[in-house]
């Protein structure tokens, strides 16, 4: 790998690079079946709040970020699952910043300036991680904001201004509300700036950088205090409990290597590759003049791993790590770039140009193991087969007056939310999402919780309703997301009260009956 100089210019050959990686983003994921694929139970109370007043979006949600509701709730159409199709812009976005974060680094020749953010695109575009990430949440918003962070971190290093860094503040400050994690990403970057700086020693631009950083961090800071902290419950650290680190420096590494090599068929590579390929790409970043991206990414992972000894954000789980594991690869395609083109330098041996065939091989090689890793995860619905929404359906079909709805504690947002008729109203509560949701104009009983005790005086509630509803009424049961604990739980409640449903094989999901045929 040569030493890298400014002044490689983008033309029309690289829009057109970049217009085709990210078009071609929508063919490798499922898009008709996301859109009529009925939402899970961690998607149903995201679209449930697509319901929510604009206002009240950043009272309601412990860890949806508003901004991400708010751009949910302009998606046009009228289908139900059309939500996800911002969950695809933001992929789609993700591979063209990529490809354009590595195209603009300051590589010698235009050749190898393509080739290397063309291998960045589709490694970012075709990693399992990406290519599974279809259901709706925020993580490929979270992917997008990193890798559009970091380039403007490089670009902010490449051009010494202070305009630059206003742009990267700006830039993080209008992301928080998008995504939490955009304020890790911003801090590291700062900090690799800062650490290229000091290096270079200069002093003034170090200087600049600690004001606008800092100015930036009492921003985010003061955002994070205002609108994130409140909303932060109990319920939620103990579900990410097991995603937490424990221990001494030694131990989080060897953890770090633990978790890293079980999500080896996510990277679609083993550790012992990502680690050796990541290390790699750091020192083509240094030789590309993007020392500030060589120290941020790093220093990511360093500031996610204390975090996560703070018990202060899930360290590693594939989807809240979203973030981190795309801009990773980022540096690992560039890893493999510099692969590549070492073997490509290799001296004659005995008058043969053995250079080009050995990276010819090794280009081959490592093509050939990353097809293999992803090939079967193309258009793959990596959504479990939940259907509340036949359920409910259903139910809204079949309901009179007198008639009474269960609806267990999973199947609440999306019995909210798929329910064509009434108005849906929202509660605070200190669920894990922070708020509960209710279908006005239903006489229904929603239970609190999947414990035995919450189940069968939900179950008596309701069994009390439709006998004092008399002769003809009946009690629907809308259940999903069941475990064989609830599901027993469930059984020995019909035993207590004397009932006997009759199950509506409606969907995946089946609607219980209690009443006349």
């Amino acid at each position: 790998m040569t030493e890298a100089t400014p002044g490689v210019r983008w033309d029309r050959y690289d829009t057109a690079i970049v217009t085709v990686a990210t078009l071609a983003t929508i063919f490798v994921h499922p898009v008709r079946t996301m859109l009529k694929h009925p939402f899970w139970l961690d998607e149903a109370w995201v679209a449930a709040l697509i319901r929510a007043p604009l206002t009240r979006l950043p009272h309601l949600s412990s860890s949806a970020p508003f901004g991400f509701v708010a751009l949910l709730k302009l998606v046009p159409g009228s289908g139900l699952q059309r939500g996800r199709l911002l969950v695809l812009g933001f992929s789609m976005l993700t591979v063209g910043a990529s490809y354009v974060l590595t195209r603009t680094l300051g590589w010698r020749r235009t050749l190898d300036a393509r080739f290397a953010a063309t291998v960045a695109a589709l490694v970012v575009m075709l990693a399992p991680v990406s290519l599974i990430r279809n259901d709706l949440k925020q993580y490929t918003c979270d992917a997008f904001c990193a890798v559009a962070l970091l380039a403007l971190g490089a670009w902010a290093e490449r051009t010494p201004s202070r305009k630059s860094l206003i742009w990267l503040a700006v830039a993080g400050v209008v992301t928080a509300p998008l995504s939490s994690t955009a304020l890790f990403v911003t801090v590291a970057v700062f900090g690799g700036l800062l650490a290229s700086a000091l290096l270079g020693r200069a002093r003034t631009r170090a200087i600049e950088i600690v004001v606008v950083g800092g100015a930036t961090g009492v921003l985010l800071v003061a955002y994070f205090a205002a609108a994130v902290a409140p909303n932060l419950n109990p319920k939620l650290r103990a579900y990410w409990a097991s995603q937490y680190l424990t221990g001494s420096p030694q131990h989080i590494v060897h953890a770090t290597w633990n978790k890293l090599a079980r999500l080896g068929p996510d990277l679609a590579m083993p550790v012992a590759v990502f680690v050796v390929l990541f290390a790699l790409g750091l020192v083509v970043l240094v030789r590309v003049r993007a020392r500030a991206l060589a120290i941020a990414v790093p220093v990511l992972w360093v500031e996610m791993a204390v975090i996560g000894r703070l018990r202060r954000y899930p360290y590693l789980d594939l989807r809240t790590s979203q973030f981190l594991l795309v801009a990773s690869l980022i540096v690992v395609a560039l890893g493999a770039v510099g692969l590549v083109g070492a073997a490509r330098g290799l001296p004659p041996v005995r008058g043969a140009e053995i250079g080009t065939v050995t990276a010819g091989v090794a280009s081959v090689v490592l093509a050939a193991l990353f097809t293999i890793g992803f090939v079967h995860h193309v258009r793959e619905l990596n959504i479990p087969a939940e259907d509340v929404r036949s359920e409910t359906f259903a139910v809204s079909a079949k309901y009179r007056a007198h008639d009474v709805v269960l609806v267990n504690e999973s199947a609440n947002f999306g019995f909210s939310y798929y329910w064509p008729h009434g108005h849906m109203t929202f509660h605070h509560d200190d669920s894990g999402q922070g708020f509960g949701t209710q279908v006005s104009g239903v006489d229904a009983v929603y239970i609190a919780s999947r414990t035995y005790a919450d189940i069968a005086h939900g179950l008596r509630e309701a069994v009390d309703r439709w006998r004092r509803a008399g002769t003809g009424s009946h009690l629907y049961i809308v259940r999903t997301h069941l475990s064989s604990v609830e599901e027993a739980s469930w059984q020995r409640a019909f035993t207590s009260v004397g009932v006997t449903p009759r199950v509506d094989p409606v969907g995946s999901d089946p609607l219980l009956v209690v009443g006349p045929a």
